[in-house]
C-alpha cells in the first residue's frame, strides 16, 4: 500500500532586513575562539578597550628604567610583527594597548592574531 503525507507550506514575504532584537539585547558577538582567548588574557590582566577595538594591560616593574626597556621591547616587537600598539609610561608602569588591524580604513575588531601577539607579551 502506497500512502503519502500531504505537507502544507506557507510563504511569508521577506522584507529585506532582519528584525532587531529589543533594546540592550543587541550585542556584537565574537567567535568562540576569540571569547576563549579574551578570557585567558583577562586572567593575565588584559581587558578590552577602545570600544572593543583593542586590548590593554598595565605592567608594573621595579624601576622606571626596566619599564622603559620593556616598552622598547614591545615597540620593536610590534613593529616587526606589523601590529599597532600604543605605550604609556609612568614611573615603573607601562600601559600597553594592542589594536586590531583595520580593514579598508574601518576600525577592526579584536581577533586571534591580536590575541596571539598579546599572549606573547
Amino acid at each position: 500500500m502506497n500512502t503519502q503525507t500531504a505537507v502544507e507550506q506557507t510563504a511569508t514575504p521577506y522584507s529585506g532586513t532582519p528584525p532587531e532584537p529589543p533594546g540592550e539585547a543587541v550585542q556584537r558577538l565574537k567567535s568562540e575562539r576569540v571569547q576563549e582567548g579574551l578570557q585567558a588574557l583577562a586572567r593575565a590582566g588584559w581587558a578590552l578597550a577602545h570600544e572593543e577595538q583593542a586590548i590593554e594591560t598595565v605592567k608594573t616593574f621595579p624601576t622606571p628604567e626596566v619599564a622603559w626597556l620593556y616598552a622598547a621591547f614591545v615597540s620593536r616587537f610590534a613593529s616587526a610583527a606589523g601590529v599597532a600598539v600604543t605605550l604609556s609610561l609612568a614611573g615603573g608602569q607601562v600601559c600597553v594597548t594592542v589594536f586590531a588591524q583595520g580593514i579598508n580604513g574601518c576600525a577592526g575588531e579584536v581577533d586571534p592574531p591580536v590575541l596571539a601577539f598579546a599572549h606573547q607579551l
